[in-house]
């Protein structure tokens, strides 16, 4: 099954945004780290299983030239949070990549410690380009998934309880292959519009 794996944020400072983030929501930053190939970088907000990517510029020149790069340099705003891609865990990468006649694509992330976590992933170019719709993700190492780290949150998230997606409901439908049920197209302009967490007690907060 389908399901969400992460959403991102782009903010225009990764600190500002934590503040952010813990002021207005009490949700709790862990170090994230580097995109070297994309010139960016991200903190991250564990969320159960899956997680929240509060993610910046890190080399203005390197993010120009790349996808990711200028998505977050044409959303950011200091003002608040803007959600700009949506990434579901797909349980057999080769058969989205077929269905969707498309390469996966490698991609690693540098930990603060030298470390590096690596994924494959299909269908950045939707996420990040005119249509704005999910792009899908297998983690070569489940054990180094970002949820696993631990964060100290004010409140009590369980879970990403649904998204909205804008844009044509039948593209949305078609890209997935399948109905997602925590994923509500609202129609409109293409892309994340908003996001709920689900806590331990059953109540919902919206972001951003």
């Amino acid at each position: 099954m389908t399901k969400i794996d992460h959403v991102l944020l782009a903010t225009t400072d990764l600190d500002h945004g934590e503040q952010q983030l813990w002021r207005g929501y009490g949700l709790r930053c862990v170090p994230g780290g580097s995109h070297r190939q994309w010139g960016t970088a991200n903190l991250i907000v564990p969320i159960g299983s899956q997680y929240l990517e509060l993610v910046a510029v890190e080399d203005k020149e390197l993010a120009a030239t790349t996808l990711l790069g200028r998505a977050v340099l044409a959303a950011a705003d200091r003002d608040r949070l803007t959600p700009i891609g949506l990434c579901l865990a797909s349980a057999d990468l080769s058969s989205t990549a077929a269905r969707l006649a498309q390469e996966p694509e490698r991609g690693s992330r540098a930990l603060a410690d030298g470390t590096e976590i690596h994924w494959a992933s299909v269908g950045m170019q939707h996420a990040f380009g005119a249509t704005r719709l999910p792009f899908f993700i297998a983690w070569e190492d489940l054990s180094q998934h970002p949820s696993a780290a631990a964060a100290e949150h004010r409140i009590a998230p369980r879970e990403i309880a649904y998204v909205e997606v804008g844009g044509p409901e039948d593209a949305l439908l078609e890209h997935l292959g399948e109905a997602v049920a925590t994923l509500r197209p609202v129609g409109g302009a293409p892309g994340v519009r908003s996001l709920a967490l689900r806590l331990d007690d059953d109540s919902e907060v919206q972001l951003p």
